[in-house]
Formats: structure tokens, C-alpha cells, sequence
């Protein structure tokens, strides 16, 4: 038997991982941690299949982040492994649980995307979130806020190791607008904001008329900042507001962080204007979990009102995952 192929039985495909004894009890112990949780709001559990039609993934992944895993059936149908649990529950909201409102579902499990394109290698994350259909209003944007923060809190991440970015799509999207960008000059705006490229953004701007499109834009490379700040970085962004929709977005953001501050969140809140990421079907507010130990996000989230209605029955929506991967080394359940 050819030797290269005896190592390759030895592990996993490249991008996924076992998890053995120990390892395996850290995610259940943080998963059941997780579940109470989740169950004391309210949110009663779903479990979507592994494999779904391709659409219901690309209905969700329009300029977004990497597509799912596809294979076609023996009978000639396009089929997805799972990469992205809250396309499914819009599927499954829209279509089973029609007419039903409000819902509040949560999921945990494994999602597995395409990698960066010149490895071609498939991924495995593990997940676990929650999703509130049918709130449309600020209230709902602010209970799930304190959700994912109250996660994090049941995992043992201590308050002062814990922050959550907050921002609305709806004001870049309304920014882009007013400016007249070009759908090429969007997605270069969008990467450099969400790099925080300052001097490449301020080069992209210069393809821009003067006025305050263009001058809104360039305050989008600034880092987060904490809410004792929001108000004089509100305020600024107002004075510059080119349009209602922006002017709309700014308010809506502002009403949430004001309710979700009154929740005593146990971490502490940021306001990032530039929070600009996606998986193409966010619609407002927008949120990035982050603990200390993690190099990238642990979680995120986010408003997405016209997701459901691509799949039936259009009603508001919003919700967040939790990346199990980042959290499980760092988290201490009780």
C-alpha cells in the first residue's frame, strides 16, 4: 500500500480536526453551559440537516464570505454540506414555521466552508447561536446583544476579558449610496474599512466628489471605540450624515446601545462604524464578541430583515454564533 496514502488515513483532512476524551468533554461541558442559557431566555433548540440544497446557501453568501462544499446526487441535484446555520433556520422560519412570530431558535453544531481559494481545503467550525424572528424593533437588536454577552458569561469569560463591537451596515450601505460608488469601488471601500487601511481608504476616496459621502467614509478606518465615547462619535457621524437612510441607521444604532447598556451587559460595549463585514444578507446593526487570549472575533452577528423573505414568509431577524473553536480553550464553565 502506497506509503503517502497510510499517513493520510492517520488524520483528518486538512482543515478539520478529532477530538478526543479531554477535548471532547471541554466542548460538551460548554455546549450544556451554553444551552442553559439559551433555554432560560426563551429559545427552544432546532437542528437543521448536514447537507441542504445548494440555494439555501447561495441565497445567503451573495458577496459574502467563502461559499459551501458542493456535490451533486445521484440524481443530478446540487447539494451543500452546512455552511451557515442561520440560512437554514431562515429556510426553516420562513417555510415550516411560517406565520409564526416571534421565534426564538437556537442551533450548535459543525459548519464547513471552502478555505481561501488557493488552498482549496474545506474547514470545520463549530458553532452554536441563536436567532429571534419577527422583532423588527431596536429592543430585539439590544436583547441579542446581551445574549451573546451573557454567553460568554456562562462560559466562565470573565467581564473585564470581554467586549462586543457594535455597528450598522445600514450606514455604510446608505454612505455608498449617496456617493455613487461603483460596485467595484464598494468592495475596494469595504476591504480597506474593514482592514482599517487608513491611507488605502483615503486613496479610494479620492475617486470620490468632495463633500460628506466622502468625508463620512474616511471616519470608517478608525478603530473601535468604548461607549463612554459613542456619543461624541455619533454625533460627528449625524453632522455628516448625506442622507435619511444614514441619518435612520446612526438612530437605530444609538437606541440599541442605549438599551443594552441598561441591561448590565458584564462586558463592555464598543461602537465600530466601520464594521462593515458580511455574509451578504445583514441589514443594520452588526456585532463583533471578542475575549482576551482570542486573536480573532469569538463570535459575531447582526440583523438580516430580508433573508427570510427569500425563502417564503419575509419577516425581521436577528442573531449571532459563537465561534466554539476560539472559545472552548479559553472558556471556564461552571
Amino acid at each position: 500500500m502506497d506509503e503517502s496514502f497510510q499517513e493520510a488515513r492517520k488524520a483528518p483532512p486538512e482543515g478539520t480536526q478529532d477530538l478526543l476524551f479531554e477535548a471532547a468533554r471541554r466542548l460538551r461541558r460548554c455546549e450544556a453551559a451554553l444551552v442553559r442559557v439559551f433555554e432560560a431566555h426563551g429559545f427552544a433548540e432546532v437542528i437543521p440537516p448536514a447537507v441542504e440544497t445548494a440555494e439555501v446557501f447561495a441565497e445567503a453568501s451573495a458577496g459574502g464570505e467563502a461559499g459551501a462544499l458542493r456535490v451533486v446526487d445521484r440524481r443530478g441535484r446540487l447539494l451543500a454540506l452546512r455552511a451557515d446555520f442561520t440560512a437554514q433556520v431562515a429556510r426553516i422560519a420562513a417555510t415550516r414555521l411560517a406565520g409564526m412570530s416571534p421565534l426564538r431558535l437556537y442551533y450548535r453544531g459543525s459548519v464547513v466552508r471552502e478555505s481561501a481559494a488557493e488552498s482549496g481545503v474545506p474547514r470545520e467550525r463549530l458553532q452554536a447561536g441563536c436567532e429571534l424572528v419577527g422583532e423588527g424593533e431596536p429592543a430585539a437588536d439590544a436583547e441579542m446583544i446581551a445574549l451573546a454577552a451573557a454567553s460568554l458569561h456562562a462560559l466562565g469569560i470573565p467581564a473585564g476579558d470581554a467586549r462586543i463591537a457594535v455597528g450598522t451596515v445600514g450606514y455604510f450601505s446608505a454612505l455608498i449610496d449617496a456617493a455613487g460608488a461603483s460596485p467595484r469601488l464598494a468592495r475596494a471601500l469595504s476591504d480597506a474599512i474593514d482592514r482599517k487601511d487608513l491611507p488605502s481608504l483615503t486613496a479610494l476616496c479620492s475617486e470620490l466628489a468632495p463633500g460628506k459621502p466622502r468625508d463620512a467614509l474616511l471616519m470608517l478606518a478608525q478603530p473601535p471605540r468604548p461607549q463612554t465615547e459613542a456619543v461624541t462619535l455619533l454625533s460627528r457621524a449625524l453632522e455628516l450624515s448625506p442622507a435619511p437612510a444614514a441619518t435612520a441607521a446612526l438612530q437605530r444604532l444609538a437606541s440599541a446601545l442605549q438599551v443594552a447598556k441598561a441591561r448590565s451587559l458584564g462586558a463592555e460595549l464598543e461602537v465600530d462604524l466601520g464594521e462593515v463585514r458580511g455574509l451578504g444578507y445583514y441589514t443594520g446593526i452588526v456585532f463583533n464578541l471578542y475575549a482576551a487570549g482570542s486573536p480573532r472575533p469569538v463570535g459575531g452577528g447582526g440583523r438580516y430583515d430580508t433573508l427570510l423573505g427569500r425563502f417564503g414568509d419575509p419577516r425581521p431577524a436577528v442573531g449571532f454564533s459563537l465561534d466554539l473553536d476560539a472559545l472552548v480553550p479559553l472558556a471556564r464553565p461552571a
